[in-house]
């Protein structure tokens, strides 16, 4: 007699869906061949093509690529990488086109779904009760994407600033964030509220640079919860020291900067007092102060043109013919 009553419920969810193709997948990421009776198996939908809560979209061409990059990635709570959170691993993905359904901006609906296993003992018996009940439902996932690109003109929102803002209309078209160009997929969570709608998703940057984290984070609006990884929060902490850096470096050049202007306006002979001269140099940035400062030394070449300590009389202008003789030795 089974007295095991969480075995029971799995046993009869296995009967109706686990198959022997299923059960030769899932073997294949086991040290051990297990039956019917010792997994339990449900289906998850990652992610779609839908705009999310972000404003972004993955095309149906990345969902593909995707497919196969999350078959056998393992399953966590709360995107914490920890192997303590360590629930569950797909064995099969793909996309499913729910065509007539359609997208926000009109396309056929296509999302990613997956079928994940966990083993049936007593400690995931909370975790199925869960799963069954519908508690444990949203779903996001970690994968690695190369490109955003703007809906409205292609350019990378990640790396240029094109100018148009997700959320806007521009000639009846709503920007968004197109995500292009996967490189990885290395995890999928439980999570309580996920970006998308439908599932959820997270979308992380390795492959480009930090300033990507950077910008993903003040797109928010103020109150609006940001959701990175430990790895991306590290990254990001280390960009801002950089930019720190970075900075300072360029504070001390433009003091430096200005020095030299104020110097080459008083040589110049502008008419301007140095004290005055001192406070409108602080109002321009480094572009401008390199101009003004090239506008001043070119006047002041004028008015003490740079002249050899060894030169005679100049007789004309194209120095064809002209007195040294004052200088032999």
């Amino acid at each position: 007699m089974n007295k095991n009553p969480i075995k029971k419920q799995a046993d009869k969810i296995k009967r109706e869906s686990i198959s022997q193709e299923d059960l030769a997948l899932i073997n294949a990421y086991t040290r051990k061949e297990l039956s019917a009776d010792e997994v339990y198996t449900f289906s998850v939908v990652l992610c779609d093509n839908d705009i999310d809560r972000d404003l972004e979209y993955f095309t149906s061409d990345t969902l593909e690529e995707l497919s196969k990059m999350f078959v056998g990635v393992t399953g966590i709570y709360d995107h914490n990488p920890s192997a303590k959170n360590q629930v569950a691993r797909i064995y099969s993905c793909k996309t499913e086109n729910l065509s007539p359904k359609k997208t926000a901006y009109g396309a056929d609906y296509v999302r990613l779904t997956a079928k994940a296993y966990l083993p049936v003992c007593e400690s995931n018996k909370d975790l199925i009760a869960m799963l069954d009940s519908g508690i444990k439902k949203e779903i996001s996932v970690g994968c690695g994407i190369e490109e955003c690109v703007c809906s409205i003109c292609g350019e990378d929102m990640r790396i240029n600033t094109c100018g148009h803002i997700k959320g806007r209309y521009y000639d009846g078209k709503m920007c968004c964030g197109v995500l292009k160009s996967p490189t990885d997929a290395y995890e999928w969570s439980f999570t309580a509220v996920p970006a998308q709608k439908n599932a959820g998703v997270i979308k992380s940057i390795f492959k480009t640079n930090e300033s990507s984290l950077a910008e993903e984070f003040l797109s928010k609006s103020y109150g609006e919860s940001v959701s990175m990884s430990v790895e991306e929060a590290e990254s990001l902490k280390s960009y801002i020291n950089e930019l720190k850096n970075q900075a300072a470096e360029s504070n001390r050049y433009k003091s430096l900067l200005e020095l030299e202007t104020v110097k080459s306006g008083i040589t110049a002979k502008i008419g301007i007092e140095s004290d005055l001269l001192e406070k409108m140099v602080k109002c321009l940035k480094i572009d401008e102060l390199l101009q003004l400062k090239e506008t001043f030394e070119k006047r002041s070449s004028e008015i003490f043109p740079i002249r050899p300590q060894v030169f005679g009389e100049q007789i004309n202008a194209d120095f064809s013919n002209y007195n040294n003789t004052a200088f032999h030795i």
